[in-house]
């Protein structure tokens, strides 16, 4: 479909939309409008009446285009009144090249021509010089002249596919519907969060939230007092941001392009989008319309701070690791699940890293040479952790304590260290790695919607296509969800490659 007449359409049901709930409480309470009601519902008639007659007028247009294509498309019968030559100069048709052709076959060299489809025109080459012959009367005169003039048949000196020695008839190809899309991480953190539709009308989604509860206790003796403590609450808040992105092209190479320009310009619009999307849930900054990502969530557990959770064990190393060995990179990641236990008093449902880390883990090995993480297909045993026994680029990678190791390129690999207890993501060559509670993350996301705008542009015959979705992330409801891992020790040159 025409994009200007989805747009058209689009508005034309989005008016409708309003002019409809304008009517509802009126008609439910037996009234008439109002005059801002009244006001509204002449500037929506006036609306709906003009895209009405746009989508007419498009739709006309549609269907004329449509039928000049069919009458286009219409090719009448030809006609054969006389029989020409299989290899006359009007023939696509290449007496040398079917020779070519015959004489790799026989070496069986290959060939991308097909050797019986020459073997046929050959053959029928031949009939016809041979019943040309017989109905001339001067056999030799006529054999003469196809020798020094051939006339009608194919002659040549060293053709060669470059310009100026017959390069000119082999054109180039151009696979324009296999076009290469630009390569980009995809939103693998942003699908593994909870997903939520975002509710329409406000631009902050704030949740209430107790923070601290009610109390509990033992009634000494029949009659004493019993234990009372008062509910304190408060609120966590999400903003409502737009991620949003457009291109500008001339209506030349939308019209004249044989494949839909509009498609290539919105898949890779929405490409990018996914990115931004998947960047804003795992390091936004929370300011200047950005979200609030995962990394940057004040009060998430590090084991920089100990008083927020018993150890695991009196030698358990820190997350920003001098050493990096294996056993400190895995007494890490269990301690992080500790902090998760001990203190969300639930279980961690992923171990989230960058494919770097993940891959670099499967290079490692202890002092008795066992590797970290072995591939799952050749079966464990004694091992720290699995992978699912092939190279998987994006995704759930395999499982090291019981929990999935899910890559994503998207993650910062440039970190260093923190500041307090939020991830520094820039300034180093550090790897972060998370830790977390995936469905305590809420991230509510509206449709993606696309538009284009030819009346913009329409001074300098170009089009405008706008891509754009309302998005909000809410990762610190339980910011004890979350236990983040970086230093120096997860640095590019710790993982070997």
């Amino acid at each position: 479909m025409n994009p200007v007449l989805k747009a058209a359409r689009d508005r034309r049901a989005a008016a409708q939309e309003k002019l409809d709930g304008l009517l509802i409480a009126p008609t439910a309470e037996a009234r008439s409008l109002d005059d801002a009601e009244a006001t509204e519902f002449e500037a929506l008639s006036a609306e709906i009446t003009k895209l009405d007659a746009q989508i007419e007028a498009l739709e006309a247009a549609e269907k004329r285009a449509e039928k000049a294509a069919a009458a286009a498309a219409h090719v009448a019968p030809v006609v054969v009144k006389s029989e020409s030559m299989i290899y006359d100069k009007h023939s696509r048709n290449s007496y040398m090249q079917d020779i070519a052709t015959l004489a790799i076959a026989a070496r069986r060299l290959g060939s991308n021509s097909d050797p019986t489809s020459a073997v046929e025109r050959l053959q029928e080459h031949n009939r016809q010089v041979d019943a040309a012959a017989r109905s001339d009367k001067q056999v030799a005169a006529r054999l003469n002249e196809y020798r020094q003039t051939p006339a009608g048949l194919e002659q040549r000196t060293n053709p060669n596919t470059t310009d100026g020695t017959g390069g000119e008839f082999v054109p180039p190809l151009w696979l324009v519907n296999q076009y290469i899309p630009l390569m980009r991480p995809g939103r693998v953190f942003a699908n593994r969060v909870r997903n939520l539709p975002l509710p329409a009308g406000t631009d902050t989604i704030n949740l209430p939230k107790i923070t601290t509860g009610t109390l509990t206790g033992i009634q000494a003796t029949q009659g004493s007092g019993v234990s009372s403590q008062d509910v304190v609450t408060s609120s966590v808040s999400a903003t409502v941001n737009t991620i949003a992105g457009q291109e500008d092209i001339s209506l030349q190479l939308l019209e004249q392009s044989p494949i839909s320009m509009d498609g290539v310009l919105f898949e890779d619009l929405s490409r990018d989008y996914d990115q931004r999307l998947d960047l804003q849930v795992i390091a936004g900054t929370g300011t200047n319309g950005q979200h609030l990502g995962v990394l940057k969530v004040v009060g998430a557990t590090t084991n920089t701070d100990p008083t927020k959770a018993s150890e695991i064990s009196s030698t358990v190393t820190l997350f920003i690791d001098p050493t990096a060995t294996n056993s400190s990179q895995y007494k890490n990641l269990v301690n992080a699940v500790n902090q998760i236990e001990t203190l969300r008093f639930d279980s961690p449902t992923a171990i989230w890293v960058h494919p770097r880390r993940a891959n670099g883990w499967s290079t490692q090995s202890d002092s008795t040479g066992r590797p970290l993480f072995i591939p799952g297909k050749y079966g464990a045993f004694n091992v720290a952790g699995l992978n699912e026994g092939s190279p998987m680029p994006q995704g759930v990678a395999g499982e090291i304590f019981g929990l999935p190791v899910v890559k994503d390129a998207n993650m910062p690999v440039l970190c260093n260290g923190f500041s307090g207890n939020v991830v520094v993501t820039t300034g180093a060559t550090q790897d972060a790695v998370v830790v977390l509670k995936e469905d305590d993350l809420y991230l509510w996301e509206g449709a993606l919607r696309m538009r284009a705008l030819p009346e913009i542009l329409s001074g300098t015959l170009q089009v405008r296509f706008q891509l754009y979705a309302y998005s909000a992330f809410m990762p610190h409801r339980y910011p004890s969800s979350i236990s983040q891992i970086t230093g120096s020790g997860y640095a590019a040159a710790s993982v070997g490659f």
